[in-house]
């Protein structure tokens, strides 16, 4: 009974998420093969929506579909390993010899929405980010777990999560990152409930 809770949750969560093009095709599927295209999306992720060429192959449903967000970086290695202490992952990228720059993109899970991080050969010096560019954010299984993990990666908890709930980190370029933990709050507990802010986010 509790697995199929689960997987009744699971499925209203993706009909709410799935596409209407998508939720079409779904169905005009049979019932069985409906429950499992629904399932094996659940499985694979609550963010996937997005087709593997991002959006060519997009069907046109009348709504306007969030693809990705471009930072430009200075460091592309240093950068990378913050987004992926973070948990995203390499989908796809792109080098020009002509342009000088390489597109890397990276995503929380295939078919999710991307960062686009743009590194120009040479490196480049940016002034601080401005106030109208505000910060990502990211929803996680465990706050305390994955600001465990940043840690001791060496990368600094800005606005630490004392109340289980919300807590803040910053790129090598200086862009922030809120992560929020999803579900309700957890318990507070230390080391984080008596951290002390560092820095601004």
């Amino acid at each position: 009974a509790p697995h199929t809770a689960a997987m009744s949750a699971a499925s209203a969560r993706i009909a709410l998420a799935t596409p209407p093009a998508l939720a079409a095709r779904l169905r005009r599927a049979s019932p069985a093969r409906a429950v499992r295209s629904k399932t094996d999306v659940a499985m694979r992720s609550i963010s996937s929506y997005l087709p593997a060429d991002t959006y060519n192959s997009l069907e046109k449903d009348g709504d306007l579909t969030f693809l990705h967000t471009m930072l430009r970086v200075d460091d592309l290695e240093k950068t990378m390993a913050f987004f992926s202490a973070l948990g995203l992952k390499e989908t796809r990228r792109k080098e020009s010899e002509k342009g000088k720059f390489t597109l890397v993109f990276m995503a929380s899970a295939p078919g999710a929405p991307e960062i686009e991080l743009t590194h120009n050969w040479g490196g480049e010096t940016f002034a601080p980010p401005s106030r109208s560019m505000g910060h990502l954010a990211y929803a996680t299984d465990d706050i305390y777990a994955l600001c465990r993990k940043l840690q001791d990666a060496g990368i600094v908890i800005n606005r630490p999560p004392r109340d289980g709930k919300m807590a803040f980190v910053k790129s090598p370029d200086g862009i922030s990152v809120e992560l929020l933990q999803k579900g309700t709050p957890l318990e507070p507990e230390e080391p984080w409930a008596s951290a002390e802010n560092v820095g601004e986010w």
